[in-house]
């Protein structure tokens, strides 16, 4: 059994970044991770220094699934909240 398992990825379209949730098997603890993923696909050396190199050969991995689509749970797209004056 591997080390690290993805549980799912959420997005955040506008800045380009991904959170991806899941478990340390043998560890028994779960651990989110904070991914850059620019339009040209995710980038494993920005901000990874600090990873488990056993963890970012899962995610490199996990790579296309991940860029697929296929752990996301929702997109999110902020928005600014804009007060409507009612009339």
């Amino acid at each position: 059994m591997e080390r690290y398992r993805v549980f799912y990825v959420y997005r955040i379209k506008n800045l380009s970044y991904l959170h991806v949730h899941g478990m340390d098997m043998k560890e028994k603890k779960l651990f989110t991770v904070l991914l850059y993923a620019p339009d040209s696909g995710i980038d494993f050396h920005a901000g990874t220094k600090s990873y488990p190199s056993e963890l970012i050969d899962t995610l490199k991995a996990e790579g296309d699934r991940i860029e697929s689509g296929h752990y996301d749970i929702v997109q999110w797209e902020p928005d600014l909240f804009q007060e409507q004056q009612l009339s």
